[in-house]
C-alpha cells in the first residue's frame, strides 16, 4: 500500500503516495465544507475519487508507459456505488432518496476529471445512462477486485484517526449531511426539486476540485498556500475599518442631501450588523452613494456575521472598472481581485518566482480572495459553465455577501436559472445576496413560475433601505414628459426643433444605431453646437475619448449635443440640461433620467419620452428591447405628463413578465428544449426513457448557456494608436503559420488591440471592407471605413455593397 502513488514528476524524480493525497484532499474538502455542514459527504467523495489510481495499470502509467489511457475516475464511484446501495438499502432508507445520494455521489467522483451528460445516445446499455454504464461496466483489463478493492479496504482501516468508525459510519454521516442540505430547500414541482439536486452535484464538485487541484499543485512542496484564517480575519477588519473612517468623514453634513445620505447609511449599517443570511433588495436613486453602502453593508456582514468573502458584481465593464477603482481606494489592493474580460495577467515565462504566476492562477481559477469584484458574465460562468476554473469558483460564494448591482439587465430569458440558483446559494450556500438597482425587477412576481425567495431566515424585511416620500423627493432631480401627450408616434424631424430650441446641453438617446446615425445627420448642418455621436459601431477606446471630451465640454457649460444608443446609460456619469428618450422599458427610461441634472444644479432637470414610428426606429429584431417597450407603453397610455416613474416600476415588471413567460427557462431552439430542462428533469432527453436518479445533461446546458448571445464577429478598426500598430500585426501575420517568436508578439498586440474591436453581426456587409489573417482568425478593417465622428461606416467611394 505504501507504495502506490498518486503522483510522480520524473523530471525531478519526485513521487506522491495515493494515501497521502486521497486523506490530503478529502480533509481539505471537508474543512471547507463544515461550515455548511457538508463536511463529512465531502470526507467520503475525497477519499475515494481517485480510488483507481490503486490498479496496477495506472501505476505502470505513472511510472513506465505516460501515454497509457487509464480511466481512473469510475473505480471509486463504481466502488462506492455498492458500498452505498448495500448499506443504506439494509438500513431501510426510503428508495428515491438513496438513488439520488447514490447517483449523486457516484457522478460528481466520476465526472471529477470533466462534466458528462447522463443521457448518452451511443449507448444501448441500460437505457442510455452513462453514469450507470460506467460504474456496471465490466473492467476486463483493469484488476479491481485484486487492485482497487484491496486498497480501498487498506485505506479504511485508517478512517477511526480522522472521526468514523468505519466507512458505514461514514456513508451514514455524509447521507444525513445530504438530507439536511435537501431539507432546507423549498420546491413546488419536481422540476425545482431536480434542479437543485443539479446544484448540489455542482457545489460537491466545485469543492472536490479545489481540493484535489491544491494537493496536486502542492504534491512536491508547497507552491499555493492560500491565506490562513486569522490572516482573512485581520484582512476583513482592515475594510470594515477603512469603510467607517469613510463614512467618519462624512459625519457633519450641511446639506439636505448630505444628511438623507448620512441617515440611509446608517440605517445599511445597522442591517449589515443584524441581518441573517437571505435575499435582499436595494432600491436606491442616483446619487445615494450606492457603492459605498454596498460596502459598509457587506464589511459588516463580514464581520457581524462572519461572513468569509465580498462579492461586487455587475453586468457592464464600464461601472464594474469605475466602481472597481473606487473600491480599491477604500479598501486598499490586499486581498482584493478584479477579474473580467479587461483585466489580462501577464506573465513571464523567465520569471525566477514560478510560485508567484502559480498563486495568480490559482487566485483566478477559484476566486479565493476575501474581495472579489467581477462581471456578470464571469458570475454566469462559475453558475453554469462546465470549465474546470468556472467549476472551481462556485464553492467560493459558500458565506459570502454577493452585491449583485444594476440586476436589472439580466436578459428575461435567464430569470429561472437565476431565481433557483440564487435560492440554493441563500438555502444551501448561506450566501447573502443583495440585489441592488433603482428599478427592481419583481423576481417574485406570481406570473413567474419560478420565483426567487426574498428575505432573510429571521424574517427580516426585504428592502435594506426603505426610503420616504420625503427623502425621495431630495433625489428626485429631473421631471418626466411625453413628448406627445396624445400617444401618437413622431418622427426625428419632429424633434429637431424641440432640441434646437433651447440652447441647452441635451442628450437623445435612442434603441438603434440606424436612429443615432440618422438624428445625428439630420441636426448636424442645422446648428454650430457641438454635437457628438457615440454606438457601438466605434471602438470601445474612441468611446471613452469621445465621453471624455462630452465631460469636459459639459464642465465648461456648454450647450452640446450627443446622440447615443442606451449604452451610455450605465455608468458614464454624464450630467445633461435636457435629455430625450425613446420610449423602451421603465428600468432604461430612469436610467436615462440619470443622465440629467445628475450634479442638481437646476431644479429640476427635463426628461422627455418620445414615441418614434416604426420606420424611423425599426427595433423588431431587438426582441427584449421591443417587448419592454411594449410593457411601458400600455403602463404610461392612461398617465399625464408629469410622470412619476418609481411606483410604476412594480406594474411594469407584472406586465412584462404575464406576457413574456415562455422565455424564462432559457429556451433553445427545439421545442422543449431549455438549459432548465437540461438541468432538472430533462424531459427533451427523456423522450427515450432511461433509469436512474439522476438524469441531468450537465455539459450540453453549460454549452448552451450564455449571458450574452454574442454572434458577433470583431474586427480590429484603424483607430487612434491603433493604425500603426495594425501595420506591425500585418507585417507579423504575412505567414498563416508564423513562428513561435512571432505568435507571442502577436498574441501581446492582440491584447493591447482590444479596446480597438467593433464586434458586427455575422453577415454585416461591411466585412466585405476588412482583411483576413491566421486564416480568418483575426480581421482589420481596411483604410478610408472609419470615421473619426461616427466610427465604422460604409460611406466610401471605393466599396460597392
Amino acid at each position: 500500500m505504501w507504495m502506490i502513488l498518486a503522483h510522480y514528476n520524473r523530471e525531478i524524480n519526485k513521487k506522491q503516495l495515493l494515501e497521502e493525497h486521497l486523506i490530503n484532499v478529502a480533509e481539505s474538502a471537508r474543512q471547507s465544507a463544515n461550515s455548511i455542514g457538508q463536511g463529512d459527504i465531502l470526507f467520503l467523495l475525497g477519499l475515494y475519487h481517485d480510488l483507481g489510481k490503486a490498479d496496477r495499470l495506472f501505476q505502470r502509467k505513472l511510472m513506465e508507459q505516460p501515454k497509457l489511457h487509464v480511466d481512473h475516475s469510475s473505480a471509486g464511484a463504481k466502488y462506492l456505488f455498492t458500498k452505498i446501495k448495500t448499506h443504506l438499502s439494509a438500513k431501510g432508507v426510503d428508495k428515491a432518496a438513496r438513488l439520488q445520494f447514490n447517483d449523486i455521489v457516484a457522478y460528481v467522483i466520476s465526472a471529477h476529471h470533466g462534466m458528462f451528460d447522463i443521457f448518452d445516445e451511443d449507448s444501448e446499455q441500460f437505457q442510455y445512462n452513462k453514469l450507470r454504464n460506467r460504474i456496471a461496466r465490466e473492467m476486463s483489463d483493469y484488476h479491481f477486485d485484486s487492485d482497487v478493492k484491496s486498497f480501498a479496504h487498506l485505506l479504511e482501516t485508517k478512517l477511526e484517526q480522522y472521526g468514523y468508525r468505519n466507512l458505514e459510519t461514514l456513508i451514514d454521516k455524509a447521507f444525513e449531511n445530504y438530507q439536511e442540505a435537501v431539507s432546507k430547500l423549498e420546491f413546488q414541482d419536481s422540476s425545482e426539486d431536480a434542479y437543485y439536486r443539479s446544484c448540489l452535484v455542482r457545489l460537491y464538485l466545485s469543492l472536490l476540485k479545489n481540493a484535489d487541484i491544491l494537493d496536486t499543485i502542492n504534491a512536491y512542496g508547497v507552491l499555493v498556500e492560500p491565506l490562513k484564517q486569522e490572516e482573512k480575519n485581520k484582512l476583513n477588519k482592515s475594510y470594515l475599518e477603512a469603510i467607517e473612517n469613510k463614512y467618519c468623514s462624512f459625519a457633519h453634513p450641511t446639506t439636505k442631501l448630505n444628511l438623507i445620505r448620512t441617515q440611509i447609511s446608517e440605517r445599511v449599517k445597522y442591517r449589515g450588523e443584524h441581518d441573517s443570511t437571505g435575499i435582499y433588495r436595494l432600491d436606491l436613486p442616483t446619487g445615494a452613494g450606492k457603492t459605498n453602502l454596498s460596502m459598509r453593508y457587506a464589511f459588516h456582514q463580514l464581520i457581524h456575521q462572519q461572513k468569509s468573502r465580498f462579492f461586487y458584481i455587475t453586468p457592464f465593464l464600464s461601472v464594474l472598472e469605475q466602481n472597481a477603482a473606487e473600491i480599491r481606494k477604500i479598501t486598499g489592493e490586499a486581498g482584493v481581485l478584479e477579474h473580467h474580460s479587461n483585466v489580462v495577467r501577464q506573465t513571464d515565462e523567465n520569471d525566477d518566482d514560478v510560485k508567484e504566476d502559480i498563486m495568480a492562477e490559482y487566485l483566478i481559477d477559484s476566486w479565493d480572495s476575501q474581495i472579489v469584484l467581477t462581471s456578470m458574465v464571469q458570475f454566469f460562468q462559475t453558475l453554469f459553465k462546465t470549465k474546470s476554473s468556472n467549476l472551481r469558483r462556485f464553492s467560493s460564494l459558500i458565506d459570502s455577501v454577493l452585491i449583485l448591482d444594476e440586476v436589472q439587465s439580466l436578459p428575461i430569458e435567464v430569470t429561472t436559472l437565476f431565481n433557483l440558483t440564487m435560492n440554493f446559494l441563500t438555502k444551501v450556500m448561506n450566501t447573502t445576496i443583495v440585489l441592488c438597482t433603482a428599478t427592481q425587477p419583481a423576481y417574485d412576481s406570481t406570473a413567474i413560475h419560478h420565483r426567487i425567495s426574498y428575505g432573510g431566515k429571521n424574517g427580516e424585511e426585504v428592502d435594506i433601505v426603505d426610503l420616504s416620500r420625503e427623502e425621495k423627493e431630495v433625489f428626485s432631480r429631473t421631471e418626466l414628459r411625453k413628448f406627445d401627450e396624445n400617444n401618437q408616434k413622431s418622427k426625428l424631424s419632429d424633434l429637431l426643433s424641440f432640441v434646437l430650441e433651447k440652447d441647452e446641453s441635451t442628450l437623445a438617446i435612442f434603441n438603434t444605431k440606424k436612429t443615432v446615425d440618422r438624428f445625428y445627420s439630420m441636426l448636424e448642418d442645422k446648428t454650430d453646437r457641438p454635437i457628438y455621436q457615440l454606438s457601438t459601431n466605434m471602438c470601445a477606446q474612441h468611446r471613452l475619448d469621445i465621453i471624455s471630451e462630452i465631460k469636459q465640454q459639459l464642465r465648461d457649460g456648454l450647450p452640446i449635443i450627443c446622440i447615443s444608443t442606451q449604452l451610455i446609460e450605465a455608468g458614464v456619469d454624464v450630467d445633461f440640461n435636457r435629455v430625450i428618450r425613446s420610449y423602451a422599458g421603465i428600468d432604461s427610461i430612469v436610467q436615462a433620467s440619470g443622465r440629467c441634472n445628475r450634479e442638481g444644479k437646476r431644479d429640476k432637470g427635463q426628461v422627455t419620452l418620445v414615441n418614434l414610428t416604426n420606420e424611423e426606429e425599426n427595433i423588431s429584431r431587438l426582441k427584449e428591447i421591443k417587448a419592454k417597450k411594449d410593457a411601458t407603453e400600455y403602463i404610461l397610455h392612461h398617465i399625464s405628463s408629469p410622470i412619476e416613474v418609481s411606483p410604476l416600476n412594480r406594474d411594469f415588471f407584472e406586465y412584462y413578465y404575464a406576457n413574456n413567460q415562455e422565455k424564462m427557462d432559457y429556451t433553445l431552439s427545439s421545442p422543449g428544449e431549455s438549459v432548465f430542462d437540461y438541468l432538472s428533469i430533462n424531459e427533451y432527453q427523456g423522450r427515450i426513457k432511461f433509469k436512474g436518479a439522476l438524469k441531468q445533461a450537465f455539459k450540453k446546458a453549460g454549452s448552451e448557456m450564455n449571458l450574452i448571445n454574442n454572434e458577433s464577429i470583431g474586427i480590429l478598426v484603424p483607430y487612434g494608436e491603433a493604425a500603426k500598430k495594425l501595420l506591425i500585426l500585418e507585417e507579423l501575420c504575412e505567414s498563416d503559420y508564423p513562428s513561435q517568436e512571432d505568435y507571442q508578439a502577436i498574441k501581446i498586440l492582440l491584447r493591447e488591440l482590444q479596446v480597438y474591436t467593433v464586434n458586427v453581426r455575422e453577415h454585416d456587409p461591411i466585412l466585405e471592407a476588412t482583411k483576413l489573417y491566421l486564416n480568418g482568425q483575426i480581421r482589420i478593417l481596411s483604410d478610408g471605413y472609419y470615421n473619426e465622428k461616427k466610427g465604422i461606416t460604409l460611406e466610401t467611394g471605393s466599396f460597392l455593397i
